[in-house]
């Protein structure tokens, strides 16, 4: 939004307009962190890349890559994106064609019409939605159970019908 100030006078008697750029940012909390929030309007068209170091909603449509690693982003349920979304957590309510990959949560709302892969830690799909694609949860990898020093007999018959023992030894491998 932009906002005319008064006019202002020089030495000369000369009057100059000063136009300057008012924006709107409503904080928004998290558990752990307070960032700031861009909203782009729904009647706003992007097309091409975002990166940013802030929370930010799209109730505009967008075709291109929005790059928001450490914040969270929003499809507004009046938003249309098309394209790739890598950010904290992902809510989307609008329509969306394209794949998410996050390091936290994916939220499709029941006003959710979605068409893509989905790569996060945890999801939750609300009942209603549309949702045309796959998901690939990452979940902490599980410890195998230790099985180094312990032995197994095994018994193999030779041609001649007598058995032999063997002692194997068993070894947990650490990937």
């Amino acid at each position: 939004m932009l906002k005319r100030s008064k006019k202002h006078e020089d030495d000369k008697g000369y009057a100059d307009d000063k136009i300057t750029e008012q924006k709107t940012r409503t904080p928004i909390s998290h558990s752990e962190t307070r960032a700031e929030t861009t909203i782009i309007g729904e009647n706003i068209s992007i097309e091409g890349h975002i990166r940013g170091t802030e929370h930010l909603v799209i109730e505009g449509s967008m075709k291109g890559n929005i790059e928001m690693e450490k914040n969270d982003f929003t499809v507004g349920s009046k938003g249309r994106i098309e394209g790739e979304i890598n950010a904290q957590n992902v809510k989307v309510s609008g329509q969306m064609i394209g794949n998410i990959k996050t390091q936290g949560k994916v939220e499709i709302t029941k006003e959710a019409d979605f068409m893509g892969e989905i790569k996060a830690k945890n999801i939750s799909v609300e009942d209603g939605a549309y949702f045309k694609g796959s998901i690939e949860l990452d979940k902490e990898p599980h410890r195998k159970t230790a099985l180094a020093g312990k032995s197994t007999t095994v018994t193999n018959t030779q041609p001649e019908n007598k058995p032999e023992t063997q002692t194997v030894k068993q070894q947990d491998k650490e990937t």
